[in-house]
């Protein structure tokens, strides 16, 4: 453990199955990105994922990487 991070106790319910420090690591990573406190790449490391995979996790789970208006879209597809 470095001198940033902090242990943290999580109570999980017994018939949980997976891996829940990876879970938690990926919940924390996802919170942390949605909320504007880090940003894609940082994210993705918290959650011990390659970017791409964490993008593809978003995508998974509803959610977007990048927010563009319907301006910006026009203007970077030059229409």
């Amino acid at each position: 453990m470095t001198g940033y991070e902090k242990p943290v106790r999580v109570k999980v319910p017994a018939y949980h199955v997976g891996d829940v420090k990876a879970e938690v690591k990926l919940a924390y990573a996802i919170d942390l990105f949605l909320r504007g406190v880090v940003s894609l790449g940082r994210a993705a490391e918290l959650a011990g994922m390659h970017i791409y995979d964490f993008i593809m996790e978003l995508r998974r789970r509803g959610l977007f990487a990048f927010s563009y208006s319907e301006e910006e879209i026009r203007e970077e597809l030059g229409i």
